[in-house]
């Protein structure tokens, strides 16, 4: 439940120094625990975030959930942790009152880095790092942007949307967070927001800052900028937990993702201050790097300059279950490939989310069992009853129809569902040189189906 609560957000950082990249400022270690600010929370809002492994996320497709790269990188490896690799357990909950409660636990199917990331953490290892600690410091400043793809869906929790608008200055944002709600980086587990709007680049200019001149420019090309709480009271700083958090259009109905929680500068004198600005990873199509296009390729729905997923655009998105077949796609996959129903492969057998060779030459084979096998084309089946029946036949059918189906119940033809109001349907092609036709269990004894 979301339930009012106080304050907000801050984000766990470590000192290091990259050779050939600059030295990172010693006060950095110094402020890792800063925070705080923030408004009440009302139980209906922004149920897209979500509280993950040690960080916040958001929800943005139907499997996908947003967050930091350094929230799931290896970062002696420029690669994902071992703990986010495929087959890991990725656990969240849209709770809000500790102990959060009902955690979800979903199975990761893959998670994926934005490559620039790894690709300057690489490169700082190569040049003598000892890891990336502070990788969004390196030359770049690469989007601190991940994406963790999961086997189940949460219908529980909503999906918000990434807007591939650019966020401009001035612009009223929410940033969201379960990090911790003081300078000490004690409380937490509390889902937090607070209204901001987007500032300048120049308010980076400050003393304290660990960017200057260009670089200025550069992370603003990167990141959302918003005023932390040692600005003004009326602001909020990101805490421990709250990186990978959402950064919101402000909106009155709609859950529009625009940043991501992922860095932060502090004041000259840093230890138990909160933070004098607020980074958050820029998700649109003007972004200094190519965010919104990755996004997309993902799954991730976007909009405003996004474009439509097609199954003929060499990716696995909009509703396939492999690249560019399954779902609502015209081309079934083909054996190996990923699938959630028999209907998503060309041999119309879906084991354990893969398909498989059907394992048998007749109508029926790996769709039902004990099928009632007619041999007329001209048949008609009486009341079905209220179970579950199964009917095969390889006569040559020119038309069928089905009737008196109650709402639920479901008849499929070859493994197609198909609309049974009394009125004629269109037959598949043939399978294994034939038709199979199923009713699933279910009210109006007196359903039926005929063939001729």
């Amino acid at each position: 439940m979301r339930a009012s609560v106080y304050a907000l957000l801050s984000l766990f950082s470590v000192a290091c120094t990259v050779p050939g990249y600059g030295d990172v400022p010693e006060e950095i270690s110094a402020a890792e625990d800063e925070l705080i600010g923030g408004t009440a929370a009302l139980e209906s809002q922004y149920p897209s975030t979500v509280s993950g492994p040690g960080c916040t996320a958001a929800k943005v497709g139907p499997r996908h959930f947003l967050t930091a790269a350094h929230c799931v990188d290896n970062e002696f490896a420029a690669t994902v942790g071992s703990s986010y690799a495929p087959g890991q357990i990725y656990s969240v909950t849209a709770d809000n009152t500790p102990p959060l409660f009902p955690y979800v636990n979903l199975t990761i199917e893959q998670t994926y880095i934005h490559p620039e990331w790894l690709q300057d953490c690489a490169d700082a290892l190569a040049n003598g790092a000892t890891d990336c600690g502070v990788n969004v410091l390196n030359p770049g400043y690469t989007p601190d942007l991940a994406v963790v793809v999961v086997n189940e869906l949460s219908p529980t929790i909503p999906a918000a949307v990434v807007d591939g608008a650019a966020v401009a200055v001035n612009d009223p944002v929410v940033a969201t967070g379960y990090g911790c709600e003081d300078p000490s980086g004690s409380g937490g587990g509390l889902f937090k927001l607070q209204n901001l709007t987007a500032q300048a680049s120049s308010v980076l200019n400050h003393p304290g800052s660990y960017v200057s001149g260009t670089a200025i420019t550069d992370v603003a090309a990167s990141y959302v900028i918003t005023p932390g709480y040692a600005v003004s009271t009326s602001n909020a700083s990101l805490c421990p937990g709250d990186s990978g958090g959402p950064l919101y259009r402000q909106s009155s109905t709609d859950l529009i993702v625009v940043g991501v929680n992922a860095y932060y500068t502090f004041p000259s004198a840093p230890g138990s201050n909160p933070s004098q600005t607020n980074w958050h990873t820029r998700l649109d199509t003007s972004a200094r790097y190519s965010v919104t296009s990755w996004l997309q390729a993902l799954g991730v729905t976007v909009i405003n300059g996004g474009t439509a997923p097609t199954c003929t655009d060499g990716v696995k998105n909009g509703t396939e279950t492999d690249v560019d077949c399954g779902g609502t796609c015209t081309a079934d996959c083909a054996n190996g490939k990923t699938c959630s129903a028999n209907a998503d492969c060309t041999s119309a057998n879906c084991v354990a989310g893969v398909c498989q060779a059907s394992g048998g030459t007749s109508p029926c084979s790996s769709l039902c069992t004990s099928p009632t096998v007619f041999t007329s084309a001209n048949y008609n089946s009486g009341n079905l009853g209220t179970g579950a029946r199964c009917f095969e036949t390889t006569a040559n059918l020119t038309g069928a129809n089905c009737g008196n189906f109650a709402s639920g119940r479901t008849f499929e033809v070859n493994n197609t569902v198909v609309s049974c109001t009394g009125g004629n349907i269109t037959l598949p092609a043939k399978r294994n040189g034939g038709y199979c036709f199923e009713a699933s269990a279910g009210n109006q004894a007196w359903a039926y189906f005929s063939t001729w």
